[in-house]
């Protein structure tokens, strides 16, 4: 597969650009968030009440999007990050970066 994408360099560009560093601080927003909009939601799923010690996150995948195939104008990279609480991914969230310019685009917070 190497022959059509030079992953060093995308690795690079995704470095250039902190596009890791971006989703990480988006995450946070949108953990923050969700509790203060949905505290019912949180607090069921944090019934003993939360410890951060017990909340881990971490890239799960990074990839290369052609959104409006086959017109390839239109493409993103997409970085998921999986959130573990007490050892079980509760969630993930996504950021949608545009390819051209490395701006967010869109973000998706979920909990299971």
């Amino acid at each position: 597969m190497s022959n059509f994408i030079n992953l060093r360099d995308f690795k690079k560009w995704i470095l250039k650009k902190e596009l890791e560093r971006e989703t990480i601080e988006g995450f946070w927003e949108n953990f923050n968030s969700w509790k203060k909009e949905c505290p019912e939601e949180y607090e069921e799923k944090f019934k003993e009440g939360f410890k951060p010690e017990k909340l881990s996150i971490y890239i799960n995948t990074v990839s290369f999007t052609i959104t409006n195939y086959p017109d390839e104008d239109f493409n993103h990279v997409v970085i998921k990050l999986n959130y573990e609480y007490d050892d079980s991914v509760i969630g993930e969230y996504r950021m949608v970066f545009d390819y051209g310019t490395g701006e967010i685009f869109d973000d998706i917070f979920s909990v299971y």
